[in-house]
């Protein structure tokens, strides 16, 4: 767990971005969820009120969602090859 600040976040996320993305947007979606329910950035949390992301929850959320497999596909996965094993 690497928790950062939103600024340390952008500073590192966004370090190639011409124009990053300011962070009383990074802010609001901290908070906010998408139409499946996943946090619209994942591995931020409340510590009192200031917001942290957790990098490495990020890029590994990342990761999966650029490869196309959802949380719930592991949990299937997983699922299948401990019924085929017993």
């Amino acid at each position: 767990m690497r928790p950062v600040s939103i600024a340390d976040f952008i500073e590192i996320v966004f370090s190639d971005d011409s124009y990053p993305p300011a962070a009383s947007t990074i802010r609001r979606l901290c908070s906010e969820r998408d139409c499946e329910g996943r946090p619209i950035i994942p591995g931020a949390f409340k510590f009192g009120k200031l917001w942290k992301i957790d990098l490495d929850a990020y890029y590994m959320e990342m990761a999966q969602r650029t490869n196309g497999a959802a949380p719930t596909d592991d949990a299937i996965i997983y699922g299948l090859a401990r019924s085929l094993a017993s």
